[in-house]
């Protein structure tokens, strides 16, 4: 089963979208200190305001995404929507001359978006290359572990491989409650025709590195 997408697009005032690092401080001797992020990539952290009417929904639309995940912190996926930040291009090495499959950095990969190269030419899904998870079995967005390119016939020793792709985020709601500040207008039409109302909400990746494929290296 698919993982739910986030749907909801933020107002671009004030929205903040960043990667969240861990650090440690270490003790070098002599009053001297060293500060290191444990992560290469960090947890993703947004920051905005949901306006309603939305382009991914109503206002009730919104309050059946919360109230399913009331109570749990369940995960769901998130595009980035800072321009660019949902897009990858990766070269995956070509380590072998009968070497099939390339798997993608990311983890959670949008495969409608997936353009795959071979020596600079655009190869065709379905006569070229299939796209597997990690086991062979169907990539599912959300699920699967690897997104991986796999080629009907191996490219070969000294060929080039490339992988462009949109990529997504699982996160969580930080905190458990809608705000209580938010502000709404029902123009005297109810509940079911809410207009102009504002949320503000925060959104955290699970953890550190998580859309990647394997979690990078302490750097």
């Amino acid at each position: 089963m698919a993982t739910a997408t986030f749907p909801f697009v933020f107002l671009r005032r004030g929205f903040r979208e960043y990667l969240a690092y861990g650090n440690a401080v270490h003790e070098q001797g002599g009053g001297r200190r060293t500060l290191q992020k444990l992560h290469a990539a960090g947890e993703l952290v947004v920051r905005g305001t949901l306006l309603f009417p939305n382009p991914g929904g109503a206002w009730r639309d919104f309050e059946s995404f919360w109230n399913a995940r009331f109570g749990g912190f369940e995960p769901f996926l998130y595009r980035p929507q800072n321009p660019g930040a949902a897009q990858m291009d990766d070269a995956p090495a070509v380590e072998s001359a009968t070497q099939k499959d390339f798997a993608a950095t990311r983890r959670y990969v949008d495969a409608a978006t997936l353009v795959v190269r071979k020596n600079g030419a655009v190869q065709t899904l379905g006569v070229h290359y299939s796209v597997v998870n990690e086991t062979g079995a169907a990539y599912v967005l959300g699920t699967s572990a690897k997104c991986v390119v796999r080629f009907g016939t191996a490219p070969g020793l000294g060929a080039t491989v490339a992988l462009a792709y949109e990529f997504l985020h699982m996160v969580r709601f930080e905190g458990d409650d809608l705000p209580s500040e938010q502000e709404l207008e029902a123009g005297g039409l109810g509940a079911a025709a809410v207009a102009d109302r504002t949320v503000a909400i925060q959104l955290r990746e699970t953890g550190p590195g998580f859309s990647y494929a394997a979690v990078p290296n302490a750097s």
